[in-house]
């Protein structure tokens, strides 16, 4: 079972889709975080200086 799991992950299709996958995720937490952060919403403390 364990040498059929390590045979399928070293398949370059699944280590491609995996990363795929992986890096989707990230963007879409680092939009998530922009979005949050609302940066049009309000101006930069130091613009009023």
């Amino acid at each position: 079972m364990k040498n059929n799991l390590l045979t399928f992950l070293k398949k370059p299709v699944t280590v491609f889709i995996l990363k795929t996958v992986v890096f989707f995720a990230i963007f879409l937490v680092l939009l998530y975080i922009y979005g949050y952060n609302g940066v049009g919403s309000a101006k930069f403390i130091y613009n009023e200086f």
